[in-house]
């Protein structure tokens, strides 16, 4: 029994020893020849400053009187002069019939469509697509939190699961679903709208029924003499009382207040890139429409576009990204990058001697990378330096192994190193 332990013990400090010895090999390995890598990948920087600032548009409130209020309008929807945007009704029960034949003459249409796709694979086939395709989007529209979408795809989900429903259950079915909902419309037409009055829109242009306040606060006309002041001095948001608003023209304005110091050689005119942190899932090309005289060391800047203005209906204060430039390379760590002296030579390849029979040469900016097992340079130009990293692109006339790809394993760290030079 105690050999047996013994033996046990020899074998588990045999054991342990083997292990002590590979991880102290390999750390005097390090600190020998510390050879580290990292990967080069594709990479967009930008030169930005975020401000914060007001959406401005030519609108114009939509009063009403009463609390009983359908809005006949999605948000962002043109709307023709004369058009209907809301209803309002003189008690509950004219709402509540009112939007109960909504409701029936909505699904009615459903099944009429139902009826006109039924019968045949094909037919099924295509309502297959659009359950599928209609899920597809309402996924979409809730992952990227947009509730109005949201409600819109979710709409046109339920009316392919109904139309695709009565693929199963035949057409005797669809005809008695239909007959049944026609003779409820007919009732409910027929008992009339309950007095309900009109709010129409009194010229043409785009319903939204977001009321802060701010409609004739902020207005085109006011940032033409706007002064860092009079922006300070604006009041905070209050609505409510109103159905909704129209939007007229097609320019719309985003004013805020930058630092000075951050504006760099920005002038009226010039296109730059907005992206605002909310509500809007796209960058935007932006003009300068006007710059303020300098008040403690801030100008009020006026930005102006003429693009997507019914997507910045439910959008007011707002933060944004002003970006002036951004730049795309190849991002490698700035321990990477090394100057070597190299010979010049000419179209043939050969090297170019000085008069003195010297080759002549120059400066050559790159990186080290992983090559199989050897050590490769690769020449690169420097395109935009971060406080870590530095954005490259291959240098011009480079061929072969000697280009810096996406994906190449960059050597940061490794002695003396030199093209060629093999690692273990």
């Amino acid at each position: 029994m105690k050999t047996g332990t013994l033996a046990t013990r020899l074998t588990l400090a045999a054991i342990l020893l083997t292990v002590l010895i590979y991880f102290g090999v390999n750390v005097a390995a390090y600190f020998n020849d510390p050879f580290t890598t990292t990967l080069a990948y594709g990479y967009t920087s930008e030169s930005a400053v975020t401000v914060a600032g007001y959406v401005v548009r030519e609108e114009e409130v939509l009063t009403g009187q009463g609390d009983l209020i359908y809005v006949s309008r999605r948000e962002g929807e043109k709307v023709s002069q004369g058009g209907t945007v809301a209803l309002i009704y003189p008690s509950q029960e004219a709402l509540d019939n009112a939007n109960t034949l909504r409701d029936l003459e909505e699904q009615l249409q459903q099944l009429l469509q139902a009826r006109n796709l039924t019968g045949g694979t094909l037919a099924t086939a295509r309502l297959d697509e659009a359950v599928s395709a209609s899920l597809v989007d309402f996924r979409s529209e809730l992952a990227q939190g947009s509730l109005e979408g949201a409600a819109s795809a979710g709409e046109t989900l339920r009316s392919a699961v109904l139309q695709r429903s009565y693929a199963y259950t035949g057409t005797e079915a669809l005809e008695a679903s239909i007959a049944s909902l026609q003779a409820q419309v007919s009732d409910l037409t027929a008992a009339g709208s309950g007095g309900a009055t009109r709010i129409t829109a009194p010229q043409g242009g785009i319903f939204s029924s977001l009321v802060d306040g701010y409609e004739t606060v902020l207005t085109p006309d006011m940032l033409e003499d706007m002064t860092c002041q009079d922006y300070r001095d604006l009041p905070a948001a209050s609505g409510g009382g109103s159905v909704g608003k129209m939007i007229y023209g097609t320019e719309w304005y985003y004013v805020t207040l930058m630092r000075t110091a951050d504006m760099g050689s920005l002038k009226v005119g010039d296109s730059v890139t907005l992206r605002f942190q909310t509500g809007l899932d796209r960058d935007l090309t932006m003009t300068v429409e006007r710059i303020s005289d300098e008040d403690s060391g801030q100008r009020l800047v006026v930005f102006s576009s003429s693009r997507y203005l019914n997507l910045t209906t439910l959008l007011r204060h707002q933060n944004a990204q002003i970006i002036f430039d951004s730049y795309t390379g190849i991002r490698v760590p700035r321990s990477a990058v090394r100057i070597l002296w190299e010979d010049v030579t000419d179209e043939d390849g050969e090297v170019v001697y000085r008069t003195d029979g010297t080759p002549e040469q120059e400066q050559v900016v790159g990186v080290y990378c992983l090559w199989g097992t050897t050590a490769r340079f690769k020449p690169v130009e420097v395109v935009w330096q971060g406080e870590d990293y530095i954005l490259v692109t291959p240098a011009e006339g480079t061929t072969g192994t000697r280009v810096l790809r996406d994906g190449d394993q960059v050597i940061t760290a490794a002695e003396d190193l030199y093209d060629g030079k093999v690692i273990e």
